[in-house]
């Protein structure tokens, strides 16, 4: 690629304007601001800057201990949610395949994006694909790397094919 083809993209990619139909995104989570983590951190800054060019985005997250309802800030989707062992300041997503395709049929996104590979990561996959919905994930914590750590080094073989079935699927 030369140097003027590099402009080129890159002009393109900041031309988003009035003209261009805005994309409805939907970005799953398990861990979301105000939490302070990496992966929070680096979410919080792509939903700003997907709805800062224009873009409906739209977080499904778990529930915290002091909200209540379904609504979270900026009108986040909330799911029920259990600490994490080790971290009760975290929480991690329970399923909700049924919530989330009701949800998703009423205000359908046309990408789902699931950033976290936990039981809400799953059910989401599973209700987007019975919608039709576009599905895309990213992969932000090396939990099969981190397993000894955990106390679960035994379960890394187990938890590395998890990862691999999820992610090529």
């Amino acid at each position: 690629m030369k140097l003027d083809d590099t402009k080129k993209n890159s002009d393109h990619c900041s031309a988003f304007g009035a003209n261009d139909v805005p994309l409805r995104v939907c970005l799953v989570t398990e861990t979301y601001p105000p939490e302070i983590n990496g992966v929070a951190m680096t979410l919080g800054r792509t939903v700003n800057a997907l709805r800062m060019q224009g873009h409906i985005v739209n977080v499904v997250r778990p529930r915290q201990r002091h909200e209540s309802g379904n609504k979270g800030a900026s009108d986040d989707f909330l799911v029920g949610g259990l600490p994490i062992p080790s971290y009760p300041e975290l929480r991690f997503g329970l399923p909700a395949t049924n919530k989330l395709k009701k949800h998703w049929a009423a205000l359908r996104p046309d990408i789902v994006h699931i950033a976290t590979q936990g039981p809400l990561g799953w059910s989401a996959r599973s209700a987007a694909r019975t919608l039709g919905l576009s599905v895309s994930s990213s992969f932000h914590t090396n939990f099969d790397a981190y397993c000894r750590y955990y106390g679960i080094g035994l379960l890394k073989p187990l938890i590395s094919a998890a990862l691999r079935r999820f992610h090529n699927g």
